[in-house]
């Protein structure tokens, strides 16, 4: 299992930082936790510009039916509302990982799409954005199955400044 989060850990970075390379428009970059009512873990954010955003999440999950850990990459567009703080946002990804399911007893790997949806909302004199989000998922790997694991959830991003390509 060690190996399995060092792993998922690992492709959550180059998920996070990868990207700043080749952004051109906004470039902003958030790093935070993601909660769960069963569960949570890391998230990491960046804009290609002011409505297109990639979100990558590393989350465990499970207090309920089994326990988890996942990687989730998504694609979202970010809709500015008339005060420029608040965005909704939508989009999908994928996600894999590991279940373990209590119905079975064994560890599976898994793989599905996700769907999100949520709002956010950035302080103006602090880097700090907040987010609700609801995000559904379902495998085909190894069962095709609704995933139950971290459906709802509400987010904490600090935005880490860095220089823009000219």
């Amino acid at each position: 299992m060690k190996k399995v989060f060092s792993f998922l850990f690992i492709v959550l970075m180059i998920f996070c930082f990868s990207p700043s390379v080749f952004a051109q428009g906004r470039g902003d970059i958030a790093l935070g936790l993601r909660f769960t009512p069963d569960g949570g873990g890391f998230t990491g954010k960046f804009f290609l510009d002011q409505n297109f955003a990639i979100e990558a999440q590393l989350n465990a999950g499970g207090l309920f039916d089994g326990t988890s850990v996942s990687a989730v990459g998504l694609i979202e567009y970010n809709i500015v509302l008339p005060q420029p703080e608040w965005r909704i946002f939508f989009g999908g990804g994928i996600h894999f990982g590991v279940w373990d399911r209590y119905d079975d007893n064994s560890n599976q790997g898994i793989f599905g799409i996700d769907g999100i949806g949520g709002v956010s909302y950035t302080f103006k004199k602090v880097p700090i954005e907040l987010s609700a989000d609801f995000k559904p998922a379902i495998n085909f790997v190894s069962d095709v199955a609704f995933f139950p694991h971290n459906i709802i959830g509400v987010a904490g991003r600090f935005y880490i400044p860095h220089a823009k390509r000219k």
